[in-house]
């Protein structure tokens, strides 16, 4: 059913970069790279069939390349990209899956944030959750996952193409993300290199030592995840209450939000945060056009303001010494001669930074608001744990700002939902009195 591409239509998208490499190197079966969209939908008391869902999936499969596009090997053997042939279903990699109530739906969602993506048929599935005769006031949710190296989330907005309602020329807006060439970096200037490592190396010296108070991303494999969206007014609101940016705040409050209620006793003093910084200006690629950026946030900080100008400092440090420059996988760097040694030296550098958390920030670009006739109530992205083992993924897009929360199960046992609950309050808080 797959052939091995040996002269793709064009191989400027069908062959990964350097940047996509990155996460095949990261991904075991513990530690799977395949980042996920999330989607509540407002069905009206009618329910969507798996047949209707496989039937859209199946007409828009072969829009584009990328969608037919899988990774044979990539772990200790060298990667192959595989392109699904003629006779590939796209159907085939829709699924359905029921449940009793949102516990169980979050138990079987967590599940497949924990499960690898198959090889090597084209990397991505869609699984549609259906409530049971009885589980009411829970509605139809969608699950989108993408592995890493086909795209990140900025040029993720392409799958939507899968599922999204409209006429062709509602679906062009996707076009950028699917047909443009693949992410590539190089000729980085050499002074700007230099200063990128070095801010890279002072911000890891003041994140602390290899001794880290918060909680470490285990072998165990194990997930949990939680949802939280808030209106961008209101995100908007609280951010000018307290003379902040909407990034400066997002950073502040989840940094409150961590001190006022830590996992682990004693808590961290210093909590060094990855944060995703694309290296695409114009937000025209497929592939991954980010690379990431350290920051530190005070661990026990309970006051916000403080939070907010460390926040506001990091911040501006990063844009002036552009860190995420010296790990950029540019395509002029000296590379080991064998694949698994380049994998044995990344999962190295990554054991190096030890980070303790991830917060992502991203603006959304779609503007698909329904499938199949039913409205999106929510759009939420999960993303992998690469290194650490707690993740917020923000998305704001349009009137909805919304925070997907990722964790290590065993090492953050049901923390997850513990700082939605904890989060909520310190933006109620933040908000101005009526």
């Amino acid at each position: 059913m797959n052939n091995t591409v040996t002269a793709p239509a064009d191989a400027r998208v069908t062959e990964l970069a350097p940047p996509d490499h990155t996460y095949l190197h990261m991904d075991t079966d513990s530690r799977p790279m395949h980042w996920s969209m999330f989607l509540q939908l407002d069905t009206g008391g009618t329910l969507l069939g798996i047949d209707e869902v496989r039937a859209r999936v199946r007409d828009r499969g072969r829009l584009f390349e990328i969608f037919r596009l899988g990774v044979k090997n990539g772990r200790w053997r060298k990667p192959e990209v595989v392109l699904a042939d003629e006779k590939w279903d796209a159907g085939a990699h829709v699924s359905e899956l029921g449940f009793t109530d949102r516990e169980h739906l979050q138990r079987r969602v967590s599940k497949l944030l924990e499960t690898p993506l198959p090889r090597p048929r084209p990397f991505w599935d869609i699984t549609l959750f259906t409530p049971s005769a009885g589980a009411e006031g829970v509605g139809q949710w969608v699950l989108l996952r993408v592995h890493h190296s086909i795209s990140d989330g900025i040029a993720g907005a392409a799958f939507a193409a899968l599922l999204a309602d409209g006429e062709p020329e509602d679906l062009a807006e996707f076009e950028r993300f699917a047909t443009s060439p693949r992410f590539h970096i190089s000729g980085i200037d050499p002074e700007k290199l230099g200063e990128a490592k070095a801010a890279f190396n002072d911000q890891h010296a003041a994140g602390g030592g290899k001794k880290r108070a918060w909680p470490s991303l285990t072998k165990s494999g194990r997930r949990e995840h939680a949802l939280f969206s808030t209106s961008t007014r209101a995100l908007r609101k609280a951010a000018k209450a307290n003379d902040s940016t909407v990034h400066e705040f997002v950073l502040g409050a989840i940094g409150r939000a961590l001190s006022i209620d830590p996992p682990a006793s004693p808590q961290a003093e210093v909590l060094r945060v990855t944060l995703p910084v694309t290296l695409d200006q114009e937000f025209r690629h497929t592939g991954n056009a980010v690379s990431v950026a350290l920051l530190n946030l005070p661990g026990n900080e309970t006051d916000l303001s403080q939070q907010i100008g460390r926040a506001r400092s990091e911040l501006a440090t990063i844009a002036e010494r552009r860190p995420e420059l010296y790990l950029a996988a540019a395509d002029d760097l000296p590379r080991a001669p064998l694949w698994g040694l380049q994998r044995a030296i990344v999962n190295a550098s990554m054991g190096h930074m030890h980070p303790d958390i991830h917060i992502g920030i991203n603006p959304g670009f779609s503007r698909v608001r329904s499938v199949l006739g039913r409205s999106i109530v929510s759009l939420t992205p999960l993303s992998p744990l690469a290194g650490y083992s707690f993740s917020v993924t923000v998305l704001i897009l349009g009137n909805t700002t919304s925070f997907g929360i990722v964790t290590d199960a065993q090492a953050l046992p049901g923390y997850a939902q513990k700082f939605v609950e904890t989060f909520d309050k310190v933006l109620t808080e933040a908000l101005p009195s009526a």
